[in-house]
């Protein structure tokens, strides 16, 4: 069973949190053997959308670097945070 663009974005917030994966992109990229790339893209749509509506220094190039992990995994938080308050 494929997981969800929340159960991906979850994924993601672990995998960079523990350093396995250096940015967003790349742990969401990571996730090719469990989500379709329709669910991927559509995750990575929801971290850019979150991040365009949230003032601050979030850019592109955040989402692929290493070097702001605690950036990350706030904007992958407030991704996931935003997604389930529009499911409510």
């Amino acid at each position: 069973m494929e997981i969800t663009v929340l159960g991906v974005l979850k994924k993601a917030c672990d995998l960079v949190g523990s350093g396995q994966s250096l940015g967003i992109i790349e742990a969401i990229s990571s996730l090719r053997q469990e989500a379709s790339g329709r669910t991927r893209d559509l995750a990575y749509y929801a971290v850019l959308e979150t991040a365009m509506a949230s003032p601050g220094d979030a850019s592109l190039a955040m989402l692929a670097s290493g070097d702001r992990t605690e950036s990350a995994i706030e904007l992958l938080q407030a991704t996931i945070r935003r997604m389930m308050a529009a499911l409510h």
